[in-house]
């Protein structure tokens, strides 16, 4: 079911306009426009207006701003490990970058407890180094074992983060209470923020790495094809991965350094992109970013609001948790309805 991209692109933001208004305007205890309004009436009669866009700009602008860039990264990151390992299950957490990153955060709040460092958040600054290590560790082992082949980057990016895994399991070992919760929740993925620098960050890296992108645009399509045909077409087959290997993890980077690990972002939209606009990476990251970025604050909206909805309780379930629990029923229904596979007698 091939659509016009045009029509598709369309689609998508209003979309995230109808995702958007809903974010800014429903609270989290069920509160709606009116109630917000309300009591910024009470509050100060005389300008109720520009209290009620400050109560906007604190928590729900920032969560939104964010939540937008990052889903448009992660599926944009998707998009591209699965044309670079020619694999539709492969997702932006494929290589074990989340769990460099995850590292960098359980061992600044092993050792430090959080903080700013001039003017920065240590833990994202952490785990962003996490990352990013994490992703030249890789790419240096495989270049050192056979070349950077796919098939090494993708068994290097596993064994790192299964190390990975068990320094993390290590440093909750030795962490107290207060610490190991935090870890915990960091891990479980999050939007809260508060101000809007975390999301001028993201944004920062989001536009590199999707210039990058874009750039390799007909690259990536070729590549999906097979690295044999890619080369008789002209195209530097090891730079090309090169390139897509560093702009996709450098995008999963700058998502996970500030939300925590969000999984399967990354293998849904790209899988429904597919699907509606087609393999054309020309169209098809372009897609993804739109899709992701009204499909992760969506999720947000809904994780935040679900105990309120469902007990009237003020507690707010860390969207990765949901996007989790998505990504795992969209997972088996792609095994199941891959036709290739013969059934075991």
């Amino acid at each position: 079911m091939t659509l016009r991209p045009r029509t598709v692109y369309l689609l998508l933001i209003a979309t995230w306009l109808l995702v958007a208004a809903a974010s800014l305007l429903v609270g989290t205890t069920g509160a709606g426009w009116s109630a917000n309004w309300q009591m910024a009436v009470r509050k100060s009669p005389d300008a109720p207006t520009g209290d009620f866009l400050r109560n906007l700009a604190e928590l729900p602008l920032p969560r939104l701003a964010l939540g937008t860039i990052a889903g448009a990264a992660l599926a944009m990151a998707g998009a591209m490990f699965q044309a670079l390992f020619r694999n539709p299950l492969a997702s932006p957490y494929t290589l074990g970058i989340s769990s460099g990153a995850s590292l960098g955060a359980a061992t600044v709040i092993l050792l430090a407890g959080g903080g700013m460092w001039y003017g920065l958040p240590l833990i994202s600054l952490a785990a962003f180094a996490g990352a990013l290590a994490c992703v030249l560790i890789v790419y240096a082992v495989a270049h050192m074992s056979r070349g950077t082949s796919v098939a090494t980057l993708l068994l290097t990016g596993i064994t790192i983060g299964f190390l990975c895994s068990a320094l993390i399991v290590l440093v909750m070992y030795f962490a107290n209470q207060y610490d190991l919760g935090a870890i915990l929740r960091w891990m479980m993925g999050s939007l809260e923020v508060v101000g809007m620098d975390a999301a001028y960050e993201a944004l920062v890296v989001f536009v590199l790495a999707a210039g990058v992108a874009a750039w390799l645009h007909r690259d990536l399509d070729l590549l999906m094809m097979g690295e044999v045909v890619a080369a008789s077409r002209g195209v530097s087959v090891r730079q090309s991965r090169r390139w897509a290997y560093f702009a996709a993890s450098l995008l999963t980077a700058g998502v996970v350094a500030h939300c925590g690990p969000i999984g399967f972002v990354g293998l849904i939209i790209p899988h429904l992109m597919r699907f509606i606009v087609g393999p054309t990476h020309r169209f098809l990251l372009p897609g993804c970013a739109l899709a992701g970025a009204a499909f992760l604050p969506l999720c947000d909206l809904l994780a935040r609001n679900a105990m309120w909805w469902i007990r009237h309780e003020s507690r707010q379930i860390p969207v990765g948790v949901l996007t989790n629990l998505l990504g795992g029923a969209f997972f088996l229904y792609v095994l199941l309805s891959r036709k290739e596979d013969r059934p075991i007698v």
